[in-house]
């Protein structure tokens, strides 16, 4: 796995630098539009939010009505359905309008699907067990009470903000057009005439405009936000449930396939090491026993050569064990039992890992990436140190192993690292390998602290 990464390009002598005052005028340009698309962007979304929720509101409270009257002779199965999918319809023209005009996404959560096996019943009946399609029929509700509020209060404000030049100039052209003393304004009913009273007029109507023109942004923020706050409530909040719990069957399922995976592995190397090792030595035992008699010098060297393989296969047993948890981890903590591990890996290795407060199947899933980490460094990078670094960020443990090896590692199926990225994924953590050739390896594992 290769690394890539982007550089700010370097300045040249030639280049071209924008005049004294352009950044700030670039910013300035930016934030009325911003400022002017806001205001924009609500009113247009105000319009048809009420329109739609009007009808919305009206097709689905008498379909819900009627239904609910008819429901005992089960002709108001399929109408409560027809009020359903109503519902449903509108809450989705919900979305695409806070997508494209307030561009504010609302998440669409899965609906509730009958067996592949149910009958047609069955199928047609279940919208009316899906928690969702209930929500949309209590948002069309709730979304026009909120729109007979929210719509006359922008309509208000954007004609009033206009107001700022279409309430002077339309006094103006009504000055001229209407016969001398037809028109009073508040500047006559103040005591003025003439042009004292027409300039007091129209100061007083610039001057209300600009208030609407003024309060037009942060207003216009409110109203989209709490529509948004609404609609994100009613119709996208069951999504957010959704995702924690797929993420958490397929901790579930990651969790399931690592330990299988390293079961099998065990069971292997057993097999391969230790287990072979026994064997011998109990055939070899049994071999000097017969000689002890006839032959105790040559008993004695079988002996000799047992107790060698023993303490091999003893060495084999302790590093098969390193990938579980040492009683050092409850005993005296993380930093302890890494610095254990540290101090056995035949390359040299430092760990920083300061005394922090972790729960228990955290410091185990760091202990468990750190010794396999460093098993692989040992058997396959060619490094000549390693460094381990531990953390804790933002409610998470983060580990980081570094080599100056080979580099080339990848998480491929078969490998090490990708049972080490399942045991990592079943406590619903990410883990990241970054090994350009010749370059070394670098893997990083974050586990959440509350997973």
């Amino acid at each position: 796995m290769t690394s890539s990464s982007t550089h700010a390009p370097a300045s040249t002598t030639g280049s071209t630098m924008p005049a004294d005052g352009a950044p700030e005028a670039d910013r300035r340009r930016g934030f009325l539009a911003h400022w002017a698309g806001t205001i924009v962007r609500a009113f247009l979304y105000a319009v048809p939010a009420f329109v739609l929720g009007i009808v919305g509101f009206v097709l689905t409270i008498t379909l819900l009505a009627v239904g609910v009257g008819t429901v005992v002779v089960w002709v108001g199965l399929p109408i409560l359905i027809a009020a359903l999918m109503v519902a449903r319809g509108f809450a989705g023209a919900e979305r695409g309008m806070q997508r494209i005009l307030l561009q504010r996404p609302l998440p669409r959560p899965m609906r509730r699907r009958a067996a592949p096996d149910a009958g047609w019943v069955r199928r047609m009946l279940t919208p009316l067990a899906d928690p969702q399609s209930w929500l949309d029929c209590l948002w069309t509700l709730v979304h026009l009470l909120l729109s007979a509020v929210t719509f006359p209060v922008m309509v208000a404000w954007f004609a009033g903000a206009l107001g700022t030049v279409l309430a002077p100039l339309a006094s103006i052209i009504l000055r001229l057009v209407l016969p001398a003393g037809e028109m009073n304004g508040l500047g006559e009913l103040l005591g003025f005439d003439g042009a004292l009273a027409t300039g007091i007029d129209l100061g007083l109507q610039f001057a209300g405009g600009l208030f609407f023109l003024l309060t037009a942004y942060p207003v216009a923020r409110g109203v989209t936000s709490v529509h948004h706050a609404v609609g994100y409530g009613l119709l996208s909040s069951r999504f957010e449930e959704q995702q924690r719990l797929a993420r958490t069957e397929e901790s579930r399922d990651a969790g399931r396939a690592a330990e299988s995976e390293s079961l099998r592995r065990l069971e292997r190397d057993l097999h391969d090491g230790p287990q072979q090792g026994i064997v011998r030595a109990t055939m070899d035992l049994a071999r000097a026993e017969r000689l002890a008699p006839s032959d105790p010098e040559r008993a004695r060297r079988i002996l000799a050569e047992t107790r060698e393989m023993l303490g091999t296969t003893l060495e084999d047993l302790r590093r098969l064990s390193r990938g579980i948890a040492p009683p050092i981890l409850v005993d005296r903590g993380l930093a302890a039992a890494l610095a254990e591990r540290a101090a056995l890996c035949p390359v040299p290795a430092t760990v920083d890992c300061p005394q922090i407060d972790l729960p228990e199947h955290v410091e185990i899933g760091i202990y468990y990436v750190v010794s396999e980490a460093l098993a692989n460094a040992a058997k396959h990078s060619g490094a000549s140190a390693v460094q381990v670094r531990v953390s804790r960020e933002a409610g998470s443990a983060r580990t980081v192993i570094v080599d100056d090896g080979r580099g080339g590692a990848s998480i491929s199926a078969g490998h090490g690292l990708a049972g080490l990225a399942g045991r990592v994924a079943s406590l619903e953590g990410t883990l990241q390998v970054d090994s350009p050739a010749g370059q070394g390896t670098r893997i990083e594992a974050v586990i959440p602290c509350a997973s």
